[in-house]
Parts: structure tokens; sequence; C-alpha cells
């Protein structure tokens, strides 16, 4: 089998026609060729047929071997003629060779008499002639042909018919044979490699079956068309069967099979009625079951469809190949087809990349802003191939800014017309509960876990679990590998669509409420008699207040309320002015409210069946005043309610799962009643102010599994089970390899760890998911520990599981743990005493299933306790590992034995060195280290991208010196932090190995020169040089650095910018000695490679705007009038120049950092310029000066811009205003604006003038920059050119 990467021949003939002339040139042959043509089918006919010679001439030699098929009218003199003999032949051989189809035609003559030779066939008269030697492989020849099926005149009743059959046949196999050209798809190729490995074509004894699976649009189609066009040509038999639905739709199955069969066997349809009667499964069999076929069943929605064309592998042939698509993953596991690829959405570069083919002429935005337009234009597609072909089309036929903004805000609301109706075919398709389970899902928990999702729907109505498989299987949704639903933002529109459609339709009868407009309507009706059972109102959607009145009696249906906001509005439009409201109904199952208005719940709430609540920010002062009975309460979510201050009895909760209190600063205590919440997992109560003053114990257990218990000292609370912990206070951490102290604790378990360490742990790990199971703090008084038997499994574990350690700080960290445990029983004085732990069978578990650990003192002490750590080897599942000032003086070998660690951060540590053994951590990419003062050296981390370092004052080397010579460019890292990291040896030497840095930090060092290896970093983007205060020069910097920062480098006095920089970003803020450099800020400006709608800026110390530009007053913003200034030379404004100077009157340092200014360019007519530098006390004073205070000392600064844009010649006017920005925390501005001036750029190569016209260019006008000019604007006086030539006096205009 030909490779399917090879070259295909290229045809320049469809069909040659073979005929004896005289016979058949002005008959059958006039028609043929006639009807070929008509079907624009290209074929060969020698009209100049004088067959003279006794070979056929070239010209028919070359037609025939560039020809597809070859039509060979066999008529009754066909024979006599050596010259058709001839081509017969050769015919003949290329169709052996499988280079050429033959379709022959007996017009007047008997196929018996073509295959023995008798009739008009005989060759007695080559008998003893010249032609004697080739009548031997002529008879050949007719003996092959005669075997192929072909068309028998002496058969047909009709001959235009007839001809008309033959033509239609050649058409539909042309049409199967013809390459279509898939190369410039995008994304098509990974496609075609994950099929090949599917099909595995090499296998030739068993005929597969396989699921080409995705949601509506998605490009299954064609996927399966390219599969088709590149894999089916060697098949004898082929068919490609689109849209079988709806042929299936329109007819019925018996019209379905006819269709199948004659695309496949490539004959009319009328032939496969078989006078009338129905065909069947066993026509199929009996065609194909010995045939090689390669088919393709697209858009299959119904079984039906596929038991009636191929139910079975065994109705083909071996080596077969049968490919179905459809949205229905359910209908390929009921065919029993059981491989499946599923076609997964573009990702975000190839969504863009397909979207700009569409959008733009050539494949590219003309500029930067239509470059962000097209990636918002993009992302509203999330990858869906049939809605980036729509919205690439649409965009097309915009002309304009505005229209490209009017159509994205339109595409935001709802999906193109066309797009929706795709995606609405699978909502359609459903049963009405699971439309019913699909928009609920939809409206609430769109990326919430299906757990939850599940729990709080199954309420008896919906079919819940069932209804969320289908809507899975039919790719309305997805359900991630983690347990979260996703679903395609065009599906969540389709959804709103739907509901609003119901809502215009049904307006009494909606059991959904989604429209923020609808929602506002009815409850400003404040009537809740219609039957809806959920709702959910985004409040930033509001476009007013609403103030709801008290409550109203009424037979509530709600079953679901979410009333949901950005977390930075703060205030929230929906008031209640009473201390009541209906949409707290008795059957609410969901309530989530985020700033919820109320202190406390009103009486008469008494929801049995509630679920879920979720109060984010709430006003709530107590959660209720007494015990409510709320047996179905899984979920308890008050984080961020700052005036809480205490949590109820919460004892008929008794399936609560997650209790959530985060950041409820004014929480006393939590609840006794937990205790026994038997079900609870997840328990975070971080940052809860008032709790930080308990004392809180963690120790773990081997009750079949390692289990975490949780000791509360003070509070009577048991939990048990909990799978998740946040906790902050006086924790006091002792487990068997990890102890000591810490003022923050977080442990969270996935449900399931990796698949790769679930296949390699399974004996060890039968558990599916691994828990950590707390076991509360001090018991009540009178109460048994039931933990000490437990405890003491310490013991057997390190007889039967762990070597003793042999060094003797382990040695005392075992003797401390059994001494820990001890303590425990005595403290219960008068209870029974402990029994000893017997022997027992190992644990099933040997690891804890945590994939983040976090253990954080909030501050560092050098003198701090050494937290103790041991051993890491039982949390093999981590991906985050987080041990903050904790004063660790070591790490132990086996953290190698976290394979799956990703991210570290074990800032404010004591080690001096790390083990080797870390370079086995194949898939860790970030460490911070910071504030490590011993750290003297790394080991060798080449596969990490981002490292920080800073603070680490005595780390010596980045690298193992016996690596140093060796090859550069194996490391990884793409980010680097070593500020203030001054004991570097040869720092020039060692950033040589780190060639693919983008990022560079290396603030507070000592050096007077910058580092001459920072030259040949060739990817770095940013560089920070802050407060580097012997820098006495900077130089060599790499073309490539776009931000550079060297704010406080106090003796800084020369900086060399390279000659077609890219520098955007250049902070020289408190570097005092280039004070007023205007020579460095020209350098700035016209060295730097200009880029079209982009902006550049720079910071330099400075007390006035040089005179480059103009000074106008910044009382009132600037507004320019083009069309004066432009005149009758008419050049193309590019942009202009600008420089502020900011005044720092109070005693701070003002800092320019990557957030410290925004811009916006208002449709071309104005530039805003935000200027949000950070302040901060000076060292000579503090942040709350007094009015009495010395005179301060004054900090001023200029801010240079270059703002340029691709303006339109329609631009007559440009308004542009800089405002300074800062914090509500100053009670007075600590800088003000005090002059700026600006100086408009202009490209003078559109502009004529007579005396340059002679003037020719060295090089063609697409690689000529634009020549800039530049006209600075003032107030008073006339401007100059910089080429000393004057120019017009611009025109002011007050700001509108």
């Amino acid at each position: 089998m030909a490779s399917s990467s090879s070259s295909p021949p290229i045809w320049k003939y469809d069909v040659f026609l073979s005929f004896r002339g005289e016979d058949t040139r002005k008959n059958i042959v006039s028609h043929l060729h006639k009807e070929l043509v008509n079907k624009g089918i290209v074929t060969f006919k020698d009209d100049k047929r004088l067959e003279i010679g006794d070979s056929i001439s070239e010209e028919i030699s070359r037609a025939i071997q560039d020809s597809r098929f070859a039509l060979v009218i066999l008529s009754k003199n066909y024979a006599s003629s050596s010259w058709c003999m001839d081509e017969l032949l050769m015919i003949m051989d290329l169709h052996l060779k499988k280079k050429i189809k033959v379709v022959p035609i007996f017009y007047g003559v008997d196929p018996s008499h073509v295959r023995h030779q008798t009739g008009s066939f005989t060759f007695d008269k080559h008998r003893g002639s010249k032609n004697a030697n080739k009548v031997t492989p002529w008879r050949k020849a007719l003996r092959q042909i005669a075997s192929i099926a072909g068309k028998d005149f002496a058969t047909c009743e009709n001959e235009a018919l007839m001809i008309e059959e033959i033509v239609e046949g050649i058409s539909n196999k042309l049409l199967i044979m013809q390459p279509v050209d898939f190369s410039d798809i995008v994304g098509m190729e990974a496609h075609m490699e994950l099929l090949n490995s599917l099909l595995s074509m090499e296998s030739e004894d068993e005929v597969r079956m396989i699921g080409i699976w995705g949601m509506g649009g998605i490009g299954k189609t064609t996927i399966a068309r390219c599969l088709f066009d590149r894999f089916s040509r060697t098949f004898p038999a082929r068919c490609f069967l689109e849209n079988v639905s709806k042929i299936y739709r329109n007819h019925n199955l018996s019209y379905l099979r006819e269709k199948f069969l004659s695309t496949t066997l490539g004959l009319c349809e009328e032939k496969m009625k078989l006078s009338g009667v129905e065909l069947g499964p066993q026509e199929i069999m009996a065609r194909f079951g010995h045939r090689k076929v390669f088919v393709v069943l697209d858009n299959v929605d119904d079984m039906k469809q596929v038991h009636a064309l191929a139910k079975e592998c065994c109705w083909f042939g071996p080596g077969s190949r049968i490919i179905i698509t459809t949205r229905d993953k359910g209908l390929l596991k009921s065919c029993e087809v059981r491989t499946v690829y599923e076609v997964k959405c573009l990702d975000t570069g190839d969504a863009l990349q397909l979207f700009n083919q569409l959008a733009f002429e050539g494949g590219r935005p003309p500029s930067e802003i239509y470059e962000k337009l097209s990636i918002r234009a993009s992302w509203l597609t999330q990858g869906l191939p049939a809605a980036i072909e729509a919205y690439g089309l649409f965009f097309r036929r915009m002309t304009s800014l505005k229209e490209w903004d009017d159509a994205l805000c339109r595409f935001v609301e709802a999906p193109d017309k066309n797009v929706m109706e795709i995606l609405k075919i699978s909502y359609d398709g459903l049963e009405e509960t699971d439309k019913n389970v699909f928009l609920h899902v939809a409206c609430l928990f769109n990326g919430e876990p299906l757990r939850r999702a599940t729990t709080l729907l199954d309420d008896g109505e919906l079919q819940v679990c069932l209804g969320l498989k289908l809507l899975a299987e039919k790719s309305l949704i997805e359900i991630t590998a983690g347990g979260y639903i996703k679903i395609h933002n065009l599906v969540d529109q389709t959804a709103r669509a739907v509901v609003n459609k119901k809502s215009v339709q049904r307006s009494q009868r909606r059991s959904v409420l989604w429209d923020p407009y609808e929602i506002y309507k009815l409850l400003e009706r404040n009537d809740m008699s219609e039957p809806t059972n959920c709702m959910a109102l985004h409040m930033c959607d509001m476009v007013f207040p609403l103030h709801l009145g008290g409550y109203k009696k009424y037979n509530g249906n709600l079953k679901f309320l979410k009333v949901y906001k950005h977390s930075d509005h703060i205030k929230s439009k929906l008031h209640l002015s009473s201390d009541d409201t209906n949409l707290l109904s008795s059957r609410l199952r969901l309530l989530h409210w985020d700033t919820f208005p109320l202190t406390t719940f009103p009486c008469r709430f008494r929801p049995r069946d509630l679920v879920e609540v979720s109060l984010h920010r709430s006003n709530l002062t107590i959660f209720w005043k007494e015990t409510v009975a709320i047996p179905n309460l899984r979920r308890l979510d008050l984080s961020g309610s700052e005036n809480l201050e205490q949590l109820p009895d919460l004892s008929m909760a008794v399936n609560l799962e997650e209790l959530i209190t985060r950041g409820c600063k004014r929480l006393k205590r939590i609840p006794e009643s937990i205790s026994n919440l038997t079900r609870l997992t997840k328990l975070d109560v971080s940052y809860c102010d008032e709790l930080k003053s308990c004392h809180i114990t963690i120790r773990e257990l081997i009750r079949g599994r390692r289990q975490i218990a949780l000791y509360i000292s003070g509070k009577n609370v048991e939990t048990e089970f909990i799978a998740d912990l946040s906790i902050g206070g006086n924790i006091q951490i002792q487990m068997l390899w990890l102890d000591g102290n810490a003022d923050h604790l977080c442990f969270s378990a996935e449900q399931e760890g990796p698949d790769e360490l679930t296949k390699r742990k399974k004996q060890q790990a039968p558990h599916k998911k691994p828990m950590f199971c707390g076991l509360g703090s001090l018991m009540r008084i009178g109460r048994k520990v039931k933990a000490t038997s437990e405890f003491h499994s310490h013991e057997w574990m390190m007889q039967r599981d762990q070597q003793v350690p042999d060094n003797q700080q382990a040695l005392e960290f075992y003797t401390r743990t059994r001494q820990a445990v001890q303590s425990v029983s005595e403290f219960h004085h008068g209870q029974e005493s402990v029994r000893k732990a017997q022997p027992k069978s190992q644990p099933s578990s040997k690891f804890h299933g945590f994939n983040s650990v976090d253990i954080t003192r909030f501050k560092y002490s050098s003198d701090g306790a050494s937290f103790l750590c041991y051993s890491l080897s039982m949390f093999p599942c981590l991906k985050e590992l987080i041990l903050i000032n904790l004063n660790i003086e070591v790490i132990p070998d086996d953290v190698c034995g976290l394979q799956f660690l990703e991210k570290l951060d074990w800032s404010g540590n004591d080690f001096e060195t790390l083990p080797k053994t870390m370079n086995q951590l194949h898939k860790l990419k970030y460490v911070s280290l910071r504030n490590c003062c011993r750290l003297r050296a790394l080991p060798e981390l080449v596969q990490l991208e981002t490292v920080k370092l800073s603070g680490c004052m005595n780390l010596q080397s980045l690298l193992e010196f016996s690596h140093a010579e060796q090859e550069w460019g194996r490391f990884l890292w793409l980010e680097l932090w070593v500020d203030k990291c001054k004991s570097i040896r040869s720092i020039s030497d060692q950033l040589r190995h780190f060639i693919k840095l983008s990022y560079l930090d290396l603030t507070s060092h000592d050096f007077e020169t910058l580092p001459s290896s920072i030259e040949e970093l060739s990817s770095l983007r940013t560089l920070c040089l802050n407060k580097c205060k012997k820098l006495k020069s900077i130089k060599g910097l790499p073309l490539c650095l776009k931000f550079l920062y060297a704010h406080g480098c106090e003796i800084l006095k020369t900086v060399s910018l390279p000659l077609n920089h890219s520098i955007k970003h250049l902070d020289l803020s408190h570097c005092f000695c280039l004070k007023q450099d205007e020579h460095l800020m020209t350098q700035f400006l016209n060295k730097g490679e200009d880029e079209e709608d982009s902006l550049r800026f720079a910071f330099f110390p400075g007390t006035e705007v040089p005179s480059y530009f103009g000074k106008i007053n910044t009382g009132n913003p600037l507004m320019i009038d083009l069309a004066y200034i432009r005149g009758r030379t008419s050049p193309k404004m590019l942009g202009f120049d600008g420089c502020i100077m900011i005044a720092c009157e109070r005693p701070f340092d003002i800092q320019f950092s990557p957030f410290s200014y925004d811009w916006d360019w208002g449709y071309e007519r104005y530039f805003y310029f935000y200027l949000k530098p950070d302040f901060f006390p000076s060292q000579e004073s503090s942040f709350h000066s007094t009015e009495d205070e010395e005179e301060a000392v004054k900090s001023d600064h200029l801010v240079i811009i270059r703002g340029l844009k691709n303006f339109s010649d329609e631009t007559y006017t440009l308004g542009i205003r800089p405002e300074l920005q800062f914090s509500e925390d100053f009670k007075s501005p600590p800088a003000e604006l005090k002059s700026c001036g600006f100086r408009l750029i202009w490209d003078q190569s559109h502009k004529i003038e007579p005396e340059k016209t002679k003037r020719t260019s060295k090089s063609s006008s697409s690689s000529v920059k634009p020549k800039i000019e530049t006209i600075a604007l003032k107030t008073s006086v006339d401007t100059t050119r910089h080429d000393g030539r004057s120019s017009v006096k611009p025109r002011l205009k007050p700001w509108r």
C-alpha cells in the first residue's frame, strides 16, 4: 500500500476514449463524448484518427498514461485494427498495474466473441504477417477486458439512458477519486496523525469500526472527509455517505440501504431496487462480505441507521474500515463501537490563525488594534470551527472599527444564528426531562463540580444522574478529568436563547429564569406566583438597583436561587427594605446570594430541603439563633462574612460535608456540634482572626490507610474524615515525619490521584479516594480518647514499615512523637490506661492522597524553632508543596519521589544545600527559595522554568561548577530572580548558561557595569537593575529587550541604548545623576524600533519639559486641529511624542512599575493617559507626614511617551488628556502634574514636494521606513521642524 504521504500522480485527462472510428465515430462515440464534456469530464478523443503506421503515436501513448479512465468501445471492426489493439494492449498493461481504470462497452458485439476471439475478433488474417508476434498478447488483452464488468448495448432498451448511466457512473467515481486539499486547514494534520494510529491500516485481517465523536460544528465531517480522501483510494469499494440522519428523516431505512449500496458500487439507485424487493442486511453481506471496503457514515443520530448499514463487522471483508461520525457517544457504545476518537475544539493559537485567514485579506490583521479585536472575536468562538468560519466571514465584511466593536457586542450577547441552529440540534433531540436538566445545569453549574450538581439537582423530580450522562454523551456538556462540568461558551449562549424564547412564548409558565431584565421585572412586581423553580441573577448585569419589598406569602416553587456578582463590584444592586423577602422560599435547595444584605435569617425561614448555602461577603452576624433542622445540608460557605460572630448548633445538619468560614474575622469559635458530623470532608477556617489564639494539634493516624487527626484545645470539637483542611492559628504538627509549629496549614486532596499513580500503585492503594481523615480535638470531659490506640500504631509502623532513622535528630523526632502520644493519654488522667497496639497487617495505603500541602509561618525569625522534615515519601501525589518560614535545616533526599510535583515554595528556610535528587523531578517547573539566607548552591535543575532566589544572601553558585563547562543551553530557565544575591561568584559567566531567559532580576547587586553576558541573552525581554547602588553605566543591552527597570541607581551616569532598540518601558526614576539628560531622551525616542499602534514609555529625573517638546498648561487637556496643521500638503499623521512633568512635593519616593500607567485610544480621536505610579515613604521620612514637618524633599520626574497609531485620513481632531491617579489611602495628593508638552509625528514620505520629485529610493517601497517629521505644540510661538524648516502653527481647541 502506498504511503499516505507520497505525492499523487498529476492527471491530464479524466477519460481516454478508445474506439474504431469507422464503426462508432458518428454514433455512440459522438453522443458519449458530448455527455462527458457536458458533465465537465476532461476527455481525450482523437478526432484526427488516421491509424497510419505500425504502432500508436507518441501523443496517443502519452494521453493514455495521463488518463484516469479508459472507455473502450468494442465494435465489430475493433480487432481488425492493429492500432486499436496496440491501444488496448497498453491500456490493459496499465490496468494491471492499477494506473488506469477500464470500462468496456460492447457495442454491437457479443462479449463471448471478445472473450474467445470468435466472429469478427479472430486474428486469422495476421498469420504469417509482420504482426504475427503480437497476436498472442492481443488475445490475452481481449480475454482480460472481456472479464471486466461493462456495458452491453445489446441488452439496453434506450441508448441515450445507457450513455447517461455510463457517464454518471464515471462522474461519481471521479468525485470520490478527486483529491481534496486539506493542507491549509488549521489543525487537520494533528487529527490525521492520531486517527492513522487508530485505523491501523497495516492490519489486513480484521474489520475496524471507529467512531468520530464531538459537539455540533466541531468539524467531524471535515475530518472524516479528509480521512476518506487520504486512506480510501487503495480500497476496491468505498463510500462516503454524507448526512445519514437527514437521508433517514426524509426517506426510510430501505432507501438508506439503496443509497449506501449504489454509492459504494457506483451504480444508479434504480438498479438497486431489484424489481421492488426491499433491500435488507443480507444484500449488504452478499455484496461486501468478501470485499475490502472503506465506509464513512456521516452524522448518524439513531442506532437504527447503523444497524441498517453496518450492524456487524462480519458484513464486510477483512481489512475493511467503517467510520461513523456522531454527536452521541452513547449511540457508539450501543452499537459496540469500541474505538472512539473525540474531536476537541481548536486551541487558542489555532483558532486565532483560522479566524485571521477568514477575516482578513492575506490572513493577517492590518494593524495592532485589529489584532486585538481579532483576538476578542476569536475568543468568542471558543475554538469551535463552525463558529470561527461564521464569525470570520462576517467580520470580513466590516470596514470600520466601530462596526467591529458593534459586532463584537452583538456576539457577546448571542451567537450567530446559523451557529446556534447547529448547536440547538443536539438540544432538540433530548427528551423533555433531559432538556430541563440541561437548562438547570447551564444556568447554575457551568464550571462547577459534577458531584455538586448531582447532589443539588437530585430532588426526585429530575432524573439527574441519567440526564447528566446523556448530556455528556451528546456533547452538550463536558465532564473534565477533575470531575467538573464544562459547557462551551456558545452552547451556554444557546441555552440562554432557549430560555429567553420560552419566556416570550410562555411568560407565566417559566421554570428557569436567567435574563437579568426578566428577573428585574418579576421582582419589581413583587410577584412570585408563577411556577419558577430556578433563578440565576447576575447583579453586575442589572442596569438599575432594585429595592425589594417585604415578605409576601405565596405558594413558592423556587428551589434554586443564585444571586451573584463579580467580587470587585463592592456594592450590591439588590437591596431589601425589610428584614424578609419572598425569595427565601421554604422549598429552596440552593441558596447562593453574594453580599446577602440581612444580618440574620427571618424566623419563618425553615428550609428543610436546603442542600447548599453560599453567602459570600454577607452581612450576617449570626447564621441562625437556634438549632435548625436542615438534614439535607451538604455545603455551608460563609467566606468573607466579616461581621459573622457565631455559627449555630449544626448537630441537625447530619449530612454536612463542607464548612467554609474563610475570612470571617469576627468568628469567635467553631461549634462543638461538628464533632457529630461524620460526613464532614472539608473544613476551611483560615484567616479567621478571632481563632488565632486557638491551640491546634495535627497528628497522623493509621486506620487501614494514613489519616490526619485534628485537635483544637479548649474547644469540645471532634471531626472525622476531613479530606481538605485549611486552618490558621497556633498550630502544632506532630506527624510521623513532619514535626513543628506553624501559623497556617492547608492540606487538600484530589478525589483521585493521577492516572499514572493509580496504575503504578494499584496494589498499595486499592482505595480510589485516598483521604486524610481528621479526628478532632480534645474530647469532652469524661470522654475517652478514641484515637489513642491508633496513635500508638506509630510505633508499629516504625517497626514494620520503616527503618529506624540512623541519625540523632531523626531518633529524637521519633522519641518526641512517642512522648507526644503519651502526653495525650496523660492529659485524660483518671481514664483507663492506653492499651499498646498489637501487631496487625500492613495498612492498605502507605501514602496520603494530597495534591497540595501548605505549611507556613507568617514571619521569618532567624532564631525560630526548626521544623523537622525527615521524609516526604508519604506524599507521592503532590503537585504543590509550600513550606515557608519554617527554619527547615535539611530537605530529605526522598523528595525525588514526588514525581507529580510542579510547584515548590521553600522560602524562608535555613538549609545550606538542596538534595541532588531534585533533578529527577521532571514535572517541576516553579521553584521559590526567597530569603533562604544560608543557601550556598543549587543542584543542577535544568528542567525549571521559573526560579526565585530573592534575598539568598550567601548563594554563591546557580549551577554545579563541575558542569559549568558543559554545553550551554541545557537549562530551560525562563525567569530568574537573584535580587539581593550579592555573593554569587562570576555572575556574568554563570548567566551565559541560561540563554532562554526572558526575565532577569538583578536588583540590589554591587557591580559597577552591566555583566557582559547579558548582551548574549537573545530571548531576554525584561531586565531589573533597581537599587544597584554602585552601578555607573549601562551598555551592551540585547536588541530584544523591551522592559528595563533601573530605579534608584543613585550614581548611574551613562546609559547607552543600542540602535533600533526595542525598549517599550524604561524606568530611570531616582537616578539623579541622569537628571535632565536630553541626549538619553533623544536616544530613547529616535533610536528605538517603532511599531504601529504601540506606545513606548520612559521615566527620567527632571524638573522641566525639554525644548524638544512644546509646553502647555496642564489645567486643561489638549485638543489639536489636525486639518489646520495638514494644510494643503496633507501628510499622514503617525502619532506624537509627549513629555509630562510630575512634581512629588511630599517626601515620597516615586517608582514606575509595569502597572503604573494605562491608556486608551478613543476611536482615534482621543488619547487618554492614566498615570498610576507607586508612592512609598522615602528613607528620610515616615508615611504619615504633618503640616509642621520640614520642607519636603522634591522628587520631580519626566514621563516620556511615544504613541504611534495607524490614523485614518478622516481623523480631523486629536484630544490628549493626561491624568494622575493615586490610592485613596493618601489624605492629600502626594504628587501633581506640573506641565507637559507634545510633538506631532508625520510621515513625510506621503507628502509630494516639487523640489524632491527627482529623488529615487535605493530599495523597494515595501522596505522603506517612513520618513518621520515632528511638529512641536506650543501655545504662543510658532514651531520649527527638526530639520530647521518652518511649519504651520497648530490650532488648539478647548476640551469639550
